[in-house]
């Protein structure tokens, strides 16, 4: 049977669900493995570095392709690229600050764009969740638009105080300690508040028409 999102009768895509529902296996899965090689020292470091080059470089080709620069956006992934082959030995050393490049700088920098976004005149004074909503659902009444535009600094909050948590327990913490937090604690952390979100948008807004969970990340993407 395909769900139904709460409050409304839109229904949720059975592909789409199950792509998510794999999508989120394969993810849990993954940071699980990294955790472990971030702990076995030397063993483990050329694959955890090879899962951490794969996953950028995949972000990368994607991100140029999906770009109006495509061409200038592969050129500095393959000159990236060769800079890492040149430096593979060094990096493999440090492997466990690779990681902590990525998760407090992609941290960082979502939370400079949703902050970016409730600053006036940014983007044409919209915040980035209101945006988000306008494409789904067109013009908005004003308390909803109030709604997305504390949703969005919500998110920047969180952006912002994951990369401060990152950085302080990889400086003064243990490997582990600071893993845990990176590799355990972000993917469900961020599921949760995806789902208090929304619960409470519904506890809040029951007259709007809501959008699932699964539809908002699918728009987000877009």
């Amino acid at each position: 049977m395909i769900p139904q999102a709460p409050g409304t009768g839109r229904r949720i895509p059975k592909r789409l669900a199950v792509a998510t529902a794999a999508a989120l296996g394969a993810g849990f899965a993954l940071v699980y493995l990294i955790h472990v090689l971030l702990l076995s020292n030397e063993e483990g470091s050329t694959l955890a570095l090879l899962i951490a080059v794969g996953w950028t470089l995949a972000c990368a080709v994607m991100t140029s392709l999906g770009s109006r620069h495509r061409l200038a956006g592969l050129l500095l992934t393959a000159l990236a690229l060769i800079v890492v082959g040149r430096y593979w030995d060094w990096l493999q050393a440090r492997v466990d600050v690779v990681y902590l490049i990525q998760h407090a700088g992609s941290h960082a920098l979502l939370g400079i764009w949703f902050g970016g976004s409730l600053l006036p005149g940014r983007n044409g004074g919209q915040p980035l969740i209101t945006r988000l909503a306008t494409r789904l659902h067109g013009t908005l009444p004003p308390a909803i638009a109030r709604y997305t535009a504390r949703v969005t600094a919500v998110w920047a909050a969180y952006f912002l105080l994951m990369t401060l948590a990152s950085c302080v327990l990889f400086a003064f913490g243990s490997i582990r300690a600071w893993s845990i937090l990176a590799n355990l604690v972000t993917l469900p952390l961020v599921i949760a508040i995806f789902v208090v979100e929304y619960l409470v948008r519904l506890r809040l807004h029951p007259d709007f028409e809501h959008v699932s969970i699964l539809e908002g990340v699918r728009a987000f993407m877009r």
